[in-house]
C-alpha cells in the first residue's frame, strides 16, 4: 500500500510517498481502507518538529481518517463493528496518510451514510475541538461576545457557526479579505484583519466600543499578546494552539490588573481521559450536520501524491475550511 512517511524534520519537501506492507489489526483494532484523511496544522508543526509533543521518526502523519472496515481484530464486539461498515477513526499516534490504517476500536465511530467522507474528516479533530471548547471550557456563551481568531480555518469556521448557534455575538479575524468574507458568510457579525497594525481597535469598534467576553486563540505570537487589549475585565481567553509558531509574551499584569482568565485546550486529553465527553461532542456534531444546522467547510482535496502541495498551502495560509487527502 501507499503511505506518506516523515523520515526527517523540515519543509514540505521531506514528505515521501512510499510502498509498505498493509498492516494487520491487533487485538482491539480495526483495519480501515482509507477514503479520506484530514490534514491539520498540527501535522505541519509535527513535520517541522515544533509541535508541543515530540514526534518520533520515522512517523506517519494523520490524526483522523474515514474509511471502510476490511478486517476486525480479536476482542472487538461483533455488535459494535462489522466488515464493510464505514467509520471515522481518530489516530492519537498518527497513521492517517495511508491507503490502509489500523485504529483502536474505542477511537472509532460509525459514520452515517449521508455524511460524505471528506466532510466527516472535519468532525473528529476540528469538530470535537470546536464543540468542546465552547461547551466544556467556555461553557455559557449565550448573549456574550466571542472573538474567534483564524475564523476561516478548519476549527475557526466551526467555532463561528457553533457560537452563533449558541446565541453569541461573533467577531471573526483572518489574514486576508477573502478569509474575512468567508467568515461573514458563515454568520460572523463582524470580521477583522489581524494582519493590520490597529486590529484590536477595530475589534472594539465592531463591538460598539466595548471589549469582548471571550477570545478563542490559536495563532500565537503578536496576535496572542495584542489580544489582551480586546478582552474585558473578567473576560476569558482560551488558547488551543499557536499556528504561527511564535511564542507570545505572557505578562502577569494581563491577568492581575483586569482579572483576566487564561484557559487552555488539548483534544488529546479529552480523547484519552474524558472519552465520554469527547464521544458526546462527536454525537452532537453529527446531529448538527444531519439537521443542517452546521455546514462543514471542506477546502481543497489532494491525492496522497500531492501531500507536499497540501502542506505548503496550509502552511502559507492559502486554505479555508478543512484540507483533505484522498488515497
Amino acid at each position: 500500500m501507499k503511505q506518506v512517511q516523515l523520515n526527517a524534520y523540515g519543509s514540505a519537501d521531506v514528505l515521501r510517498v512510499v510502498e509498505v506492507d498493509t498492516p494487520q489489526p491487533r487485538a482491539g483494532d480495526l483495519l480501515i481502507e482509507v477514503e479520506a484523511a484530514g490534514v491539520n496544522f498540527s501535522d505541519v508543526l509535527r513535520r517541522r518538529n515544533t509541535y508541543f509533543m515530540p514526534t518520533p521518526l520515522p512517523y506517519v502523519l494523520g490524526a483522523e481518517a474515514v474509511g471502510t472496515i476490511v478486517a476486525v481484530g480479536e476482542g472487538v464486539p461483533a455488535q459494535s463493528f462489522q466488515l464493510g461498515q464505514r467509520v471515522l477513526a481518530i489516530l492519537p499516534h498518527g497513521g492517517g496518510y495511508s491507503e490502509y490504517v489500523t485504529a483502536a476500536a474505542q477511537y472509532c465511530v460509525p459514520l452515517p451514510t449521508h455524511i460524505a467522507p471528506a466532510d466527516a474528516t472535519a468532525i473528529f479533530v476540528q469538530g470535537s475541538t470546536a464543540h468542546l471548547i465552547l461547551h466544556q471550557v467556555a461553557r455559557d456563551i449565550a448573549s456574550q461576545t466571542v472573538l474567534v481568531h483564524a475564523a476561516a480555518g478548519g476549527v475557526g469556521s466551526l467555532l463561528v457557526q457553533l457560537a452563533k448557534l449558541a446565541g453569541a455575538k461573533v467577531i471573526a479575524t483572518g489574514s486576508s479579505a477573502e478569509k474575512l468574507t468567508f467568515a461573514q458568510k458563515l454568520g460572523a457579525d463582524a470580521a477583522i484583519n489581524y494582519s493590520e497594525a490597529n486590529w484590536p481597535a477595530k475589534v472594539l469598534e465592531a463591538n460598539g466600543g466595548e471589549k469582548v467576553d471571550f477570545i478563542l486563540e490559536m495563532v500565537g505570537g503578536d496576535v496572542y499578546t495584542q489580544s489582551f487589549a480586546c478582552l474585558k475585565p473578567g473576560g476569558t481567553m482560551i488558547v488551543y494552539g499557536a499556528a504561527s509558531g511564535q511564542k507570545g509574551m505572557m505578562h502577569s499584569e494581563h491577568f492581575v490588573d483586569e482579572n483576566h482568565n487564561l484557559l487552555s485546550f488539548n483534544l488529546a486529553h479529552f480523547v484519552q481521559h474524558k472519552t465520554d465527553l469527547w464521544q458526546a461532542s462527536l454525537g452532537a456534531m453529527i446531529g448538527f450536520i444531519a439537521e443542517g444546522q452546521i455546514n462543514i467547510q471542506t477546502g481543497d482535496t489532494f491525492a496522497l501524491s500531492d501531500v507536499r502541495k497540501a502542506h505548503q498551502q496550509l502552511e502559507d495560509r492559502q486554505t479555508t475550511g478543512k484540507v483533505v487527502l484522498v488515497p
